[in-house]
């Protein structure tokens, strides 16, 4: 059994400053909580949602998941900078360890700074969506973790942890190895867009044809939030009356992240039309771009 922990970002110091990805994270409401003994990562947190920092000579972007977990993946290693077991899969680290000899570990390897932040209706990291289409890496990390497969599609293969707090969607039609995509549970979808908007972060208007596919889905249900809320604020709604999201993105919140906060309404897990709908508005610009 895992539980998430935390999210590694790592700050390539040859493409990026780290002064602007911390000018980032203060202001989609982290605050700096710690720092490593050897100076080389440091910990962010907002409410529940935790980022361990990283300086590696990697690629920019969401570099890592830390789990809570009796057992460690195979292949794990010793990481001298968190003292946690380490295995890296396809250039992601995966960091394990057991939860009661965590704080121990923790407190060894870095010093305390300051307390997580308060402000932002950030509640929880929800999940992630995995680039990989080796079946092979999906099953090991999946069966590594304890995580249990609930959904199998063209697109994506869903598993979620234990508690079903946290949800891994591995686009199996996707390559190299990577992590892009992050969902943060909110339970105030207007008032944290408010806020991340008022502190600059700008997010694309619903296109044409998904405006289309939301008219339908309010003339097929009655209980959804009114119309004027999601339009007005430009969100994604996904599932059904009894069930369903509001989402919005916000791509390059952080480099090579898309960022999406979400809020539920009787609904577990990640919604797969709506992460495609984003994945698919990604690729459209991307191609233009190109």
């Amino acid at each position: 059994m895992a539980e998430l922990n935390f999210i590694e970002y790592n700050v390539n110091p040859n493409t990026h400053k780290a002064e602007d990805i911390t000018i980032n994270l203060a202001g989609l409401g982290f605050n700096q909580i710690s720092v490593s003994k050897n100076g080389k990562a440091s910990m962010w947190a907002v409410n529940q949602c935790v980022i361990l920092l990283n300086s590696l000579d990697i690629p920019t972007g969401l570099s890592g998941i830390g789990f809570n977990a009796t057992n460690s993946i195979d292949g794990s290693l010793h990481c001298d900078t968190t003292g946690l077991n380490v295995a890296k899969v396809q250039g992601i680290n995966i960091y394990t360890y057991p939860v009661e000899q965590f704080k121990s570990t923790y407190d060894n390897h870095f010093t305390n700074v300051g307390v997580a932040g308060v402000e932002s209706p950030l509640d929880y990291f929800a999940g992630i969506v995995f680039n990989c289409s080796n079946i092979n890496i999906v099953n090991s990390i999946n069966d590594g973790l304890k995580f249990r497969v609930v959904r199998k599609s063209p697109n994506y293969i869903t598993s979620v942890c234990d508690n079903n707090r946290f949800n891994i969607m591995w686009d199996v039609n996707k390559d190299p190895v990577s992590i892009d995509t992050l969902v943060i549970k909110t339970d105030d979808i207007v008032d944290l867009t408010a806020l991340l908007t008022a502190k600059g972060f700008s997010s694309p208007k619903i296109n044409k044809e998904q405006k289309k596919i939301i008219t339908d889905i309010y003339k097929k249900n009655k209980n959804l939030p009114p119309k004027h809320v999601t339009r007005g604020w430009e969100f994604n709604i996904a599932g059904k009356d009894k069930s369903y999201v509001l989402e919005k993105n916000f791509p390059e919140a952080l480099p090579n992240l898309e960022l999406i906060i979400s809020q539920r309404h009787n609904h577990n897990g990640l919604n797969e039309d709506s992460i495609f709908y984003y994945s698919e508005l990604e690729n459209h610009e991307l191609n233009s771009i190109g």
